[in-house]
């Protein structure tokens, strides 16, 4: 299946790969090595429709498991800033 690197920064160096993908890159790689790539969608998209299934899969998946712990963590730390914020701007 085929990834096309995306990714703002130009080429990547891609451990998963053991090489350099350049930027606007169209690269083959195996189902699993698309998985794990395809979970960085500012940096990879599919190039060709087995990738788009596996890409509408992940996608699936995110939204049924819902948001993860980490994201939830971050939001209370972004929770308690806000509050800072305000106490600031209330003085």
């Amino acid at each position: 299946m085929k990834l096309k690197n995306i990714s703002p920064l130009g080429a990547l160096d891609v451990p998963l790969l053991r090489t350099v993908v350049e930027a606007e890159e169209v690269i083959t790689v195996t189902d699993d090595q698309a998985r794990v790539l395809l979970l960085q969608p500012d940096n990879f998209e599919p190039a060709d429709r087995p990738a788009k299934s596996i890409a509408a899969d992940l996608r699936a998946e995110q939204d049924a498991d819902g948001p993860e712990a980490p994201d939830g963590e971050e939001q209370d730390a972004g929770a308690e800033a806000g509050a800072g914020d305000t106490e600031g701007a209330s003085k």
